[in-house]
């Protein structure tokens, strides 16, 4: 999806740290990383203020988010760090890529970057980070490399990653007022003993919020069955009924409602029953955090779906296709195929038709969340763990001035720095009376973005950026050549943001100690296998959710795996983050 929070958004709890072998990691560290540590005078340098704000740009009324300032070089004399990064085609060579010669430019920091493979986020780049750690051969930071919450907390009690707390009261002014624009952050950075072990990115991206619980509706197809969207569970099943008797796609080749093995289905039709968020499927209750899948609520939500699957109105690979198969529905040559999917957005329904207005993917329209049969009605809405990346630079010990890596850090939240890290150098300050995604004065246009023209031109999200709300629906819309974004934007709002969940209710990322994290490794996998699979099962017919015998004995490998351990750990975990 075009510049959605990227896959490699932090993650909540530490499946990490049972993979790098829990506590034990870095006891074989070498002693180059043991005998350094910051230097005095990183702590005795003056406070780093906010530059004064540059003319001529044209921010919308109330607009919260960056703002371009005029910024000190950080440095007179050379000043060089380490740092690791992924690797990517769109950055290219680190070194050579022209926002990394722009921003030692204006600072004075030059950077030596040590590329390891993979994405940052993935087994493969892990594996060789955790290898580099162990053996001591650690740089000055990491930079895009997402460690877990609990790695994080772990390294930084061995003393290997540095608390960045005073640092940031220094040394962070666009940081500190980013944080004040978003006063949730200081809680979500907080490891359980209050350390601060990495530099955050902060981006708002408001439909992914809501993407967990999209699901698509032909609205074409409705209108020849002359029916309305559907409101209720009930509404919904005539609707598909409808599609399938009418066989709209001709030759019976109608699929009433589709959907792909990575995009759930129990995030969107679950929440007919229940709040549901969706993997580990946990909610917080008056504080108390409960499992949604051992509820009665979930058992009729599985019957729903068993009543729809058996009257052929779900697709028979629902549970089995991959991106590439729904697109090939989506894509049909002959015509739609399917009335409706469960998908992230109409990229992963269709290869999207952006110059046509008329095109097809203009057909589907985001559906409410159904109400069912006790008035259930949710959107489920991530407010905690969309939004803030909280490993995006991490300080080591090795770094003997992290006072510098951190105002290197700050520099990039600068508007004018984010757009030359994200859009590179072609983007353009926009006029007045140019308007943005949400309708309002848009403060720039980045017509190039994503295209060979910025390859070696920008940091392609691996940087520290500052994303706000306001600032990604400032992005101007030409009107000669519209986008999904807008109707993606406006859809969310009209149809999920009204009926999302209080956020006490979600479960909110925690850290884990060492011991915990292993155990919640271990346990939280099997439970997750245990609930997909069963889900698929009890859908498709293999078992049956009307059966009290078979319901029992699903409960009952659920509680054989370890759900009261699992839980009375994240309750734990839960209370600490309350602080």
């Amino acid at each position: 999806m075009r510049r959605d929070v990227k896959r490699r958004t932090f993650v909540a709890g530490a499946v990490g740290i049972a993979a790098t072998g829990g506590s034990g990691l870095l006891s074989g560290c070498g002693s180059g990383a043991a005998d350094t540590g910051a230097a005095p005078e990183s702590l005795t340098q003056p406070v780093a203020e906010l530059g004064p704000l540059k003319s001529g740009i044209n921010y919308p009324p109330g607009y919260i988010g960056p703002k371009a300032r005029r910024q000190q070089t950080i440095v007179t004399e050379p000043a060089t760090f380490t740092v690791v990064v992924p690797q990517s085609l769109t950055v290219g060579d680190w070194a050579k890529n022209e926002f990394t010669r722009w921003m030692e430019q204006q600072t004075g920091i030059r950077i030596q970057w040590r590329q390891v493979a993979g994405k940052g986020n993935d087994p493969e780049t892990m594996t060789k980070i955790n290898a580099m750690m162990a053996a001591g051969d650690i740089p000055d930071a990491f930079l895009g490399i997402t460690f877990t919450r609990s790695q994080l907390y772990l390294y930084g009690a061995q003393n290997l990653f540095v608390d960045l707390n005073p640092y940031l009261e220094r040394y962070a002014p666009n940081l500190q007022l980013a944080m004040k624009d978003y006063p949730e952050t200081p809680k979500l950075l907080k490891a359980p003993d209050k350390g601060v072990y990495s530099f955050p990115d902060i981006n708002d991206c408001y439909h992914c919020r809501a993407s967990n619980g999209r699901a698509l509706l032909n609205t074409e197809w409705l209108r020849k069955v002359g029916l309305a969207m559907p409101q209720t569970t009930d509404e919904f099943r005539e609707v598909l009924q409808a599609f399938k008797q009418a066989d709209l796609a001709g030759g019976g080749k109608t699929i009433p409602f589709g959907g792909y093995k990575d995009a759930a289905l129990d995030t969107f039709f679950m929440n007919s029953f229940l709040y549901n968020a969706g993997d580990p499927w946990l909610a917080v209750n008056d504080g108390k955090v409960e499992a949604n899948y051992v509820k009665d609520e979930w058992r009729e939500g599985l019957k729903y779906l068993h009543g729809l699957y058996a009257d052929g109105l779900l697709a028979r690979d629902i549970f089995t296709a991959n991106e590439d198969q729904i697109k090939r529905y989506g894509d049909n040559p002959g015509g739609p195929v399917l009335g409706g999917a469960r998908v992230y957005y109409w990229g992963t329904l269709m290869t999207l038709d952006l110059v046509d207005p008329k095109a097809r993917w203009h057909q589907y329209e985001t559906m409410d969340p159904l109400k069912g049969p006790n008035g259930v009605q949710v959107a489920p809405w991530d407010y905690l763990k969309v939004g803030l990346e909280v490993s995006t630079l991490v300080v080591t010990r090795k770094c003997k001035r992290p006072d510098l890596l951190v105002r290197w850090a700050d520099y990039q939240l600068d508007l004018e720095v984010v757009l030359r890290s994200y859009a590179g150098p072609d983007f353009r300050w926009s006029v007045k009376g140019d308007k943005g995604i949400n309708g309002k004065q848009s403060i720039y246009g980045m017509e190039s973005w994503n295209t060979d023209e910025t390859k070696g031109k920008t940091w392609d999200q691996y940087g520290v950026m500052y994303r706000s709300g306001d600032f990604r629906l400032a992005e101007r819309v030409d009107p000669k050549k519209p986008t999904f974004e807008s109707p993606l934007y406006e859809q969310t709002r009209d149809h999920l943001f009204p009926h999302r969940q209080p956020m006490e209710r979600q479960f909110p990322p925690v850290t884990l100690e060492a011991d915990q994290a292993a155990l919640d490794a271990e346990i939280g996998l099997n439970l997750k296998s245990e609930v997909t699979g069963s889900l698929a099962k009890f859908v498709t017919g293999r078992l049956d959710p009307n059966d009290d015998g078979q319901w029992a004995d699903y409960k009952s490998r659920i509680g054989q795996i370890g759900l009261q351990p699992y839980l009375e750990i994240q309750q734990a975990a839960y209370e600490t983050y309350q602080g």
